[in-house]
């Protein structure tokens, strides 16, 4: 459980993806998800998430450029610490996630994982698929998962 309970606010912010709810808890990212247009339409403009989002946004996902707030098991933080390891342009399976976190077996559990991460796109479950090299599942849809990662490989390889 969280130590410190901070009050979270929300914003929303027009991503390259659609609308995302962005969540702040004091200084830190607690909550980041892709919502419809029409939720989008009627939440309040908060000046301050639009700046962040545009920070967030304005190149690949580096979760250590920003103080993130997330409660998880210590699966799941093993999980989603290495979805942060991943290099953006770059993707691995569920399978080999597994690997890396040390539990070989646990491949269904890791994909369980990725559905459970409250700060998408900053803890890229984007990058992960399947062992048949199919984009596997993605909470938003296989459609945004797909434009999220040619978007990534085509900032990285511009640079």
């Amino acid at each position: 459980m969280l130590e410190d309970m901070l009050e979270v606010r929300y914003g929303v912010y027009s991503s390259p993806f659609g609308p995302v709810r962005i969540g702040v808890a004091g200084e830190a990212v607690a909550h980041l998800s892709f919502i419809e247009e029409a939720e989008a339409e009627t939440a309040p403009r908060d000046e301050a998430i639009v700046r962040l989002g545009k920070q967030i946004f304005a190149a690949p996902p580096q979760a250590t450029a920003f103080p993130l707030q997330v409660a998880g098991t210590p699966f799941q933080q093993r999980v989603w610490k290495a979805l942060c390891a991943i290099p953006a342009g770059q993707t691995v399976t569920y399978g080999e996630l597994a690997r890396r976190i040390g539990s070989p077996r646990a491949a269904r559990a890791v994909g369980a994982a990725c559905g459970q991460n409250e700060i998408a796109w900053l803890i890229p479950c984007h990058r992960v698929v399947a062992a048949d090299g199919g984009l596997g599942g993605y909470h938003w849809g296989q459609g945004r998962k797909a434009a999220m990662l040619a978007w990534e490989n085509n900032l990285v390889g511009r640079a």
